[in-house]
């Protein structure tokens, strides 16, 4: 029997889940298609941040600053459980930047007008160095904090698939598209290995490998619509910087920003940018990126850091719709665009995490314009997500939201309520949840994109592997060669997480 959807989505990003609980919540009938695993790519290895963008303020891109301080306050009342305010320090360092920036952070409150996360407030160097102790208070003559939020990325995936399934919708993981089914010039379906899939409207959320598909749509035009910036992160132990702020470090030696982030118990730092030729899924991060990040970092804080101090290094590629004119990725804004090819393949392009539901919303509603569906309202404004609570749970597993319950059962289930490892934040019973629910189906799925585990602390994360890969075995009915191969596979993955002493 042939399926017939809708809606086709294909990749399992914060772009392509974003238009997939978009379309579901108008009552189309929708299926998502991800190649590999969700976040595999680009939405995994994110700086953490909920943001406008302050940044953008400096290009004068008032209009992409306000549309991300919508966003940003609809994200976090939405995803409580996953999402929350944080307070970013800037240190000023003379009158000039004292000028600048208490200008660009009254701007960036008055911009977010009603939607406003919190009060922005300026201070001494006395009261700088009081809020972060452990800021170097050399050439600092006073600071200025503002609010912008944080989060979990791929957990948000997680949520936005639970909540995409929950209303009907059809989502695999390790599905890659091969081929595009035409009739009468027009894309009619999709082939994944022997399968095929058909539906009214396909859409194309692949990010970085947008052209990619394009090109796989359309052979006979060569497409370039997207460029490949990639960041580098770097995870420390929360004692580097123990700090309730995040520090902004407003520019590198080469004018780029970073953020000095507490997230989940440790230190993220980054985000480099550089632009990359070619997309790749598993971007490895350059030597001098790390050094970049070091050296800066140093400059900033009293507690001198080395590569010794790293406990994870990953490194993203992000979308950037390519202007002709562009220099450098420092400049190109986040701005997203929708395409559609002569016979019918919808793109979505550009963006970043925080606007993730409004290219959703952008999407859908290019392609009711184009005629293709039938008309029917956004309702994700204000759509709580699935699990979203406002009740406070502990760390880990506040991240589970109203499921938390469920985890607890497992616990009792197997009379088990060990942790993977005693460096990691993780419950052995989280794993049983995580393939039951969550469609986790591979070693990597799991410490990776399920747990944060190699991005918190890689070693950690390796010295995990084998107990996890044996829980795994023991639930998909596998034997002892599965678990070699998952653990060679995941070991491969993860030493690309530990900088090269």
């Amino acid at each position: 029997m042939i399926k017939q959807y809708e809606v086709l989505i294909i990749g399992g990003g914060a772009t392509g889940l974003g238009c997939a609980v978009e379309s579901v919540t108008r009552g189309y009938q929708t299926l998502l298609l991800e190649a590999h695993d969700y976040g595999k790519g680009t939405s995994s290895k994110s700086t953490k941040l909920v943001h406008g963008g302050i940044r953008y303020l400096a290009n004068f891109d008032f209009a992409l600053v306000q549309e991300g301080l919508e966003e940003r306050y609809y994200f976090l009342k939405n995803a409580p459980h996953l999402a929350r305010a944080q307070t970013y320090l800037i240190p000023f360092h003379n009158l000039f930047e004292k000028i600048q920036y208490h200008i660009g952070i009254w701007l960036y409150d008055f911009l977010a007008k009603k939607l406003k996360i919190g009060s922005s407030r300026f201070l001494s160097k006395r009261e700088a160095l009081k809020e972060a102790p452990d800021m170097n208070p050399h050439h600092i003559c006073g600071g200025g904090i503002y609010y912008d939020g944080q989060f979990d990325d791929t957990r948000m995936l997680i949520t936005l698939l639970k909540t995409f399934e929950s209303l009907g919708g059809v989502a695999y993981n390790h599905h890659p598209v091969t081929e595009f089914i035409e009739e009468n010039g027009k894309i009619t379906g999709v082939k994944v290995g022997e399968q095929c899939f058909y539906a009214k409207v396909i859409i194309n959320a692949t990010g970085t490998f947008t052209d990619v598909l394009l090109n796989l749509a359309e052979p006979e035009i060569p497409h370039e619509n997207v460029t490949a910036a990639q960041g580098t992160h770097l995870v420390f132990d929360r004692e580097v910087f123990d700090c309730k702020h995040a520090l902004v470090i407003p520019k590198t030696i080469d004018g780029r920003i970073l953020f000095v982030l507490p997230w989940h118990n440790k230190v993220l730092v980054g985000t480099t940018d550089i632009e990359m030729k070619a997309p790749s899924l598993e971007p490895l991060a350059q030597e001098q990126e790390i050094d970049l990040i070091l050296n800066t970092l140093n400059q900033y804080l009293t507690k001198k850091v080395t590569r010794q101090d790293i406990r994870s290094i990953f490194a993203g590629q992000r979308p950037l719709v390519k202007p002709a004119h562009a220099q450098n990725t420092k400049r190109i804004s986040r701005k997203h665009e929708i395409l559609m090819t002569q016979n019918g393949l919808i793109s979505i392009v550009g963006g970043k995490w925080t606007i993730y539901r409004r290219m959703g919303q952008d999407t859908l509603d290019f392609v009711i314009h184009q005629g293709l569906l039938k008309a029917r309202p956004s309702v994700t404004q204000n759509y709580p997500l699935f699990g979203a609570t406002m009740t406070p749970a502990d760390y880990p597993l506040s991240v589970y939201g109203t499921e938390i319950e469920a985890i607890k059962a497992i616990q009792l289930e197997i009379n088990n309520d060990a942790l993977i490892h005693p460096r990691l934040p993780y419950f052995q019973a989280e794993v049983i949840y995580q393939m039951r629910h969550e469609q986790a189906k591979t070693l990597e799925d799991v410490l990776a994109r399920r747990t944060r585990s190699v991005f918190l602390d890689a070693d950690a994360a390796i010295e995990a592997a084998p107990l996890v890969a044996n829980l795994m075995a023991q639930y998909f009915n596998q034997d002892a060669r599965w678990v070699q191969i998952q653990l060679e596979a995941f070991y491969d993955f993860a030493k690309h997480f530990k900088p090269a002493l």
